[in-house]
């Protein structure tokens, strides 16, 4: 099926109306995150409704089922879910990839293992660097990438940091076999998973170090050109995913501190009449106006973005996301610290995205790689 723009834009009020209705009535007090048995329910709730996709065989109108000309309506879904709850929208935002991906391995995931798969779109640290670039690019690898790229894939010497909802039934994850990057799906019956402590945000989810007891055995395996064309459209849809999510995040700070300055008072007037806290306000101003540019450049097919690009908007953007959760902190005074008042989870949130897919550190080598920097 096809999405047209009136489509994305019918399409988008109900997942703005069900975000609101559904999503925030649920996560109203920061301080108690979404049980798993909410988070379950609304997730199956989404599936009906066709905001996240069915499963690998049915075709819809879910998120990143349509990545050629209503990009729009795959970022601004996430920004209305993560408005929020930026965790529900991780959580989902990936859920819709590993779709993506293992429909184009020719996987066959029903509604229920489809909607307990984790995806881990990464090795378990960072991005490969300048490696993962060079090979992305079809340049011949030297010796020392490809042992890079080895040990950034191997799921059974290294354990992989996972953040997903508390009962994923299933994992699919890259690995390197024969200088491409293969898949593998495997449950996680067969793995070794430990959960681990709190972690800095995403209350509503889980924090698991993953690893395999054996070298894996069975492997989708793709020609060089198609496992690069996989990976690539793969790791471009989690980046965009990440900012909308921060998009959301940001837009959802921006109204509790513009609400907080409209009624608190210090020095007997409205704090939004103080010269600092304008400057606070104006600084979140500015960061949305950015990210809404970047997200409009980035509203073309996913095969015409370039990937570098892309990193680029994310390393500016996530420290300028983090900068105004901090502002929206600081509006609020000593009183956004508290855990049931909301900048403070919201900043541990943004904190969280600029984390995933190895961070925002590595972008910069992987950067030099791709842009043909480093030799």
């Amino acid at each position: 099926m096809d999405m047209d723009v009136d489509d994305a834009v019918q399409l988008l009020a109900e997942v703005g109306r069900f975000a609101r209705e559904r999503i925030a009535v649920l996560a109203a007090r920061p301080e108690l995150p979404i049980a798993p048995p909410q988070m379950s329910s609304l997730t199956q709730e989404a599936t009906e409704l066709g905001i996240l996709p069915l499963t690998t065989s049915d075709e819809g109108f879910g998120i990143w089922e349509h990545h050629t000309d209503t990009m729009s309506f795959n970022t601004g879904a996430l920004r209305h879910i993560a408005y929020a709850s930026p965790g529900v929208a991780f959580a989902w935002h990936r859920l819709a990839l590993a779709r993506f991906v293992a429909q184009q391995l020719g996987l066959t995931l029903d509604s229920a293992a489809l909607q307990g798969t984790a995806l881990v779109p990464t090795g378990h640290y960072g991005l490969a660097r300048t490696s993962l670039a060079r090979w992305l690019r079809g340049d011949e690898l030297h010796s020392d990438d490809s042992a890079l790229l080895s040990d950034w894939l191997d799921r059974t010497s290294n354990s992989t940091s996972v953040c997903a909802p508390q009962e994923w039934s299933g994992m699919l994850w890259p690995l390197w076999s024969d200088g491409c990057i293969a898949w593998q799906y495997t449950d996680r019956a067969t793995l070794n998973v430990r959960a681990l402590g709190g972690m800095h945000g995403f209350d509503e989810l889980t924090g698991f170090a993953v690893s395999q007891s054996v070298p894996p055995e069975r492997l989708i395996q793709l020609d060089p050109q198609a496992s690069r064309l996989l990976y690539m459209r793969m790791l471009k849809m989690d980046m965009l995913g990440l900012l909308a999510i921060g998009g959301g995040a940001l837009d959802r700070g921006q109204e509790l501190a513009r609400n907080f300055a409209a009624l608190r008072r210090q020095g007997g007037k409205i704090i939004a009449g103080h010269a600092a806290v304008q400057h606070m306000l104006s600084d979140i101003e500015i960061t949305r106006h950015q990210l809404d540019m970047a997200l409009a450049a980035f509203d073309r097919p996913l095969d015409a973005l370039d990937i570098g690009a892309l990193a680029a908007a994310r390393v500016s953007m996530s420290n300028a996301l983090c900068l105004a959760a901090n502002q929206v902190m600081q509006v609020h005074g000593g009183t956004g610290y508290m855990r049931d008042v909301g900048p403070e989870k919201l900043l541990r949130d943004q904190n969280m995205l600029k984390l995933m897919s190895g961070g925002t550190r590595d972008l910069h080598a992987f950067l030099a790689g791709w842009t043909g920097v480093c030799p």
